[in-house]
């Protein structure tokens, strides 16, 4: 009994440093994190674009169902709080603009908004020097760009207008002979970009269900902790990304040892089945979720990235930004690295041989528990990683994790469950048939391609792609 009480007493001390050290990061992040109070809101962001610098002291005004006059803050944004819904009218005052930092572009100023009860709006002025004064509210012209990028899409702290890979939810523009194959190419290549991210997530969560058997519904928090501590660490600290990365994926790391030991752990001791398991895994997403919004706010946020080209590719319609290289580039480094620790290493034999026989693994004197360990902070430190390419890919939120966890899932049970290549083969998979479907159908019925695909794969392959049959009997 004493034992026990020691140990609970142990576990709470740790809770309580954890929650001190949440305290910490609360008290550094800046007071434009916090969300309004208003029931419904306005916030309008004036940046540079390329190298999203917020702008201070530039006049915006509200019109419309109210009216009001608010100066941006050094956090570039001007909030207005809204006593009813309604249709308003937005408007910077250009002559509050540096001019050596450009105006808003053709048909973003002003802009129109509606508001519904308890929605705050963020709405985005980005101004650049290509923009001539007064651009902002002439009429835009029509274009037959391959793969149109609006670096002012709003989002809301309610329903996205953006998808977790960075696409609005417009509705896709027709096709024709001439023009399809500059449309495709770029979809072929961000589709394989936004794959190799899904992959880094999806094949830590398809370690954990190999060696524990467990359908981790967190998961996606680990994606999320990851965006925000390189968040944190370059966008409030100032670190380079040189820095911030490295310590944001040490740190999910560190997050997926600490949840293990103080939760998986004690519960696998207990004897407690993966169904039970699997609900508590539900409760912790929802938990973590709601930690997050109380530290970092409901807001969109951004890590500091340059829009500018870096490569492009005139004769297929292809242009990459410098973040989109280096992500994908690490992203199959980190896949081959991988690959090697559970081919060539003993702790990669070792994790293996737990995913195919536990029982037997540890009857050839295999410490199941240190390898569960190992897997957990190497599925946390991947996940970290996608997090942080997925906040440069996009702008990224509290529940940005979530709002993949379905193309995580989907990948690694299209892949093969448990499967650590098949996650890779499927996320691949989907990355693609997200993006090239969206030639035929509207951007907001994207998801639906890549799984009616696993659907159909599944009915005729039901173990997966890379997947082994089960063995009854």
């Amino acid at each position: 009994m004493d034992r026990r009480r020691t140990g609970l007493r142990d576990r709470l001390l740790a809770l309580g440093l954890l929650a001190a050290s949440l305290t910490g990061i609360a008290a550094a992040a800046p007071a434009a994190l916090a969300a309004t109070t208003a029931d419904q809101s306005i916030i309008a962001w004036v940046r540079v674009q390329g190298t999203n610098e917020n702008l201070t002291g530039v006049s915006v005004e509200l019109g419309g169902d109210a009216s009001a006059t608010v100066t941006t803050g050094e956090d570039g944004r001007a909030t207005f709080p809204l006593e009813a819904a309604g249709s308003y009218t937005v408007t910077v005052d250009e002559e509050t603009l540096p001019a050596d930092k450009g105006y808003p572009g053709a048909g973003q100023n002003p802009k129109q908004v509606k508001i519904v009860a308890s929605q705050n709006q963020i709405v985005n002025f980005i101004v650049s020097t290509a923009n001539p004064k007064g651009t902002g509210a002439t009429v835009p012209v029509p274009t037959d760009s391959a793969a149109p990028t609006n670096p002012a899409t709003e989002g809301t702290t309610g329903n996205d207008a953006t998808n977790p890979d960075g696409t609005s939810n417009a509705v896709s523009q027709p096709v024709s002979a001439d023009t399809f194959w500059i449309i495709f190419w770029p979809k072929v290549v961000t589709g394989l970009i936004f794959g190799l991210l899904i992959a880094l997530a999806a094949i830590g969560a398809s370690l954990i269900y190999g060696v524990t058997g467990l359908n981790n519904f967190a998961h996606g928090e680990l994606v999320t902790f990851g965006a925000l501590m390189a968040y944190l660490f370059s966008g409030v600290f100032g670190l380079p990304a040189l820095l911030a990365i490295p310590i944001a994926v040490i740190l999910g790391g560190a997050f997926g040892f600490v949840q293990d030991g103080l939760l998986w752990k004690p519960l696998r001791k207990k004897g407690i089945q993966l169904v039970p398991l699997m609900i508590v895994t539900i409760g912790l997403s929802l938990a973590l979720r709601y930690v997050f919004v109380f530290f970092f706010g409901a807001d969109r946020l951004s890590l500091p990235n340059s829009t500018a080209p870096y490569l492009t590719v005139p004769t297929l319609g292809i242009s990459l930004k410098f973040t989109d290289i280096v992500g994908a580039v690490i992203g199959v480094v980190c896949i081959v690295g991988v690959a090697y620790v559970l081919t060539k290493t003993k702790i990669g034999k070792a994790m293996r041989a737990v995913s195919d026989n536990r029982a037997l693994a540890s009857a050839s004197g295999i410490n199941v528990e240190r390898v569960i360990r190992v897997v957990w902070v190497m599925s946390g430190a991947l996940a970290a990683l996608a997090g942080v390419y997925i906040g440069f890919y996009q702008s990224l939120r509290w529940d940005t994790g979530a709002s993949i966890l379905l193309l995580i899932f989907a990948a690694i049970t299209l892949g093969g469950l448990g499967s650590a290549y098949g996650a890779l083969v499927g996320s691949l998979i989907i990355g693609l048939m997200m993006n090239i479907s969206t030639i035929w159908i509207p951007e907001n019925l994207k998801y639906v391609a890549p799984l009616i695909l696993m659907i159909i794969i599944l009915l005729v392959r039901p173990q997966g792609i890379l997947g082994r049959k089960e063995r009854i009997g």
